[in-house]
């Protein structure tokens, strides 16, 4: 809530970008430190400085932790940052395969399996669908 409120705050576009660039160095700062008790918290500000256009390829793989993490709220964050951070040309994609595959095989929670398929549904291409679809059927 405070960056929102500091990017609405600003007068000037140089003001904006001040903010944005204090706000960056202080998530990569974050990132570093590994804390996960606020990744998810730290990529969903990192999703509204992309929305505002400007660079957030930094917080690619802390996206990806996230998926890979167990719980729910940690996963939707997870997968709304790989929706809206990355495309299907990004080759940090290739890393999420994996926990793509186990969460559309979760048979205990059908909530991360609706996750994995909008993702799924998002970022891949129709080959990249195709394959995990073979995937699927193999393994029920």
């Amino acid at each position: 809530r405070d960056l929102i409120r500091a990017v609405r705050a600003c007068k000037t576009a140089a003001e904006e970008r001040d903010v944005i660039a204090k706000e960056s160095a202080a998530l990569r700062e974050a990132f570093r430190e590994q804390d996960p008790r606020y990744r998810h918290r730290n990529i969903a500000k990192l999703m509204y400085i992309h929305m505002l256009g400007y660079p957030t390829h930094f917080g690619q793989m802390e996206t990806l932790k996230l998926i890979a993490a167990n719980g729910f709220p940690e996963k939707r964050i997870g997968y709304l940052g790989l929706m809206l951070l990355l495309d299907e040309r990004q080759e940090v994609l290739m890393l999420v395969t994996n926990s793509l595959k186990m969460d559309l095989n979760n048979h205990k929670n059908q909530y991360i399996v609706g996750l994995a398929l909008a993702a799924l549904g998002n970022i891949c291409s129709a080959g990249d669908a195709e394959a995990q679809a073979c995937c699927s059927k193999a393994h029920t």
